[in-house]
């Protein structure tokens, strides 16, 4: 499957993907976006959009956590940012968050526009990396910040054999099984196993001209939460 027809692979499942989401990651997965918006320090009455927001669980996040002026969650599925769009309306956050169609190597806005840039688990999903940091770096006001949250292989190697049955059999499985899909979790699953190390994500981020770049792993170094700011 190539990178570029991704939308249409996360529409078909946007239905069962909070679902899957939560399943799979044993429900670990609201801790770890919770931390990502912990780590924006957004300022009070700031700026934030969550890239390759899905349905738009790290959005939701801001808009509940912070006092953020504006929330935009933006991605390339309508399918899913009508899902995420239903979430916040039953949550009373429809009116904190707006919700757009659009690509993160291509971004609807000014250079300096926001204080705060995220993207979780989606930077392994674009065609090119180095365009979509430098494209969310455009966007950022100077002193602003990107957090990255990411999958990646373990660092351990008592982990790694473990982690990879889990990714090559269980997601594929268990992902057809309650989405229907029989494409989507395969997909999902080789793409975190193909995903860059972290060093090569931190020089990316040096290259996009972000500073006091950061990695953090968590959950036994399955999650890697990155910052750097512009």
């Amino acid at each position: 499957m190539q990178k570029s027809d991704t939308p249409e692979m996360f529409s078909t499942i946007a239905g069962r993907y909070d679902v899957l989401n939560h399943l799979l990651s044993l429900n670990i997965d609201r801790v770890w976006r919770r931390r990502l918006v912990e780590s924006c320090s957004l300022p009070r009455r700031g700026r934030v959009m969550d890239a390759c927001t899905g349905t738009g669980d790290v959005a939701i996040a801001f808009a509940r956590h912070t006092e953020a002026a504006e929330v935009i969650a933006l991605d390339r599925s309508r399918e899913m940012l009508d899902v995420g769009r239903e979430k916040a309306a039953r949550e009373k956050l429809d009116g904190k968050i707006r919700f757009i169609e659009g690509d993160v190597l291509d971004l609807p806005f000014e250079s300096g526009r926001f204080d705060a840039m995220s993207i979780a688990f989606g930077l392994r999903n674009l065609a090119d990396y180095a365009a979509g940091l430098s494209e969310m770096t455009r966007v950022l006001v100077p002193g602003g910040c990107l957090v990255i949250l990411e999958f990646a292989p373990p660092s351990r190697k008592l982990y790694r054999k473990g982690y990879a049955f889990y990714l090559q059999c269980v997601i594929p499985r268990v992902g057809r099984l309650v989405s229907g899909s029989k494409d989507a979790y395969g997909y999902l699953a080789s793409s975190v196993g193909d995903f860059l190390p972290s060093e090569r994500v931190l020089d990316l981020m040096r290259e996009a001209r972000l500073r006091n770049v950061s990695a953090k792993q968590s959950t036994g170094g399955i999650v890697t939460l990155y910052r750097g700011e512009k």
